[in-house]
C-alpha cells in the first residue's frame, strides 16, 4: 500500500472535543512531558536520532531523517485505532509546538518534524 493511500485510511474522520477527551489530552500531555524528560536524561548512541509516537501505533520508536513529516511518522509509526486520530500533537523540548486535528492532514497540512520530537496520538 503506498503511503498516501496509507494517510487517508487512516486519517478520515475527525470529531468534537468533549470534557472526558480534553482530560485525556491533559493526562497525554503529561505522559509525554515525563518520557521526554526521561530521554533526556539518557544517552542515546550518536547518529541516531528518532521521533518517539505515542497512542495506538505499533512501532513507538521511528528513525528521524530530514524529510521527516508528521504524516510519514503516523504511517511508519503502524496506527491501529479502528477510528482516525481526533488530535495530533507535537511536543518538542517539553513544548506542544503543534496540534492538527487527524482530518487537516488530508488537507495537507503536515509538519516537519525533528530529532528527538515526540508525536502524541489521540484516537
Amino acid at each position: 500500500m503506498c503511503r498516501v493511500t496509507g494517510i487517508i485510511l487512516v486519517l478520515l474522520l475527525a470529531g468534537c472535543v468533549s470534557k472526558k477527551e480534553a482530560e485525556l489530552r491533559e493526562r497525554q500531555a503529561y505522559m509525554a512531558g515525563q518520557q521526554q524528560s526521561g530521554q533526556q536524561s539518557q544517552s542515546r548512541p550518536q547518529g541516531s536520532p528518532q521521533v518517539i509516537v505515542q497512542g495506538p501505533v505499533r512501532n513507538h520508536v521511528i528513525p528521524w531523517d530530514e524529510n521527516l513529516t508528521l504524516a510519514q511518522a503516523i504511517v511508519d509509526a503502524d496506527y491501529t485505532a479502528f477510528i482516525n486520530p481526533k488530535h495530533i500533537r507535537v511536543i518538542r523540548n517539553g513544548q506542544m509546538i503543534e496540534e492538527l486535528r487527524g482530518i487537516d492532514l488530508l488537507h495537507r497540512q503536515d509538519f516537519p518534524l525533528e530529532a528527538g520530537d515526540i508525536v502524541d496520538i489521540v484516537p
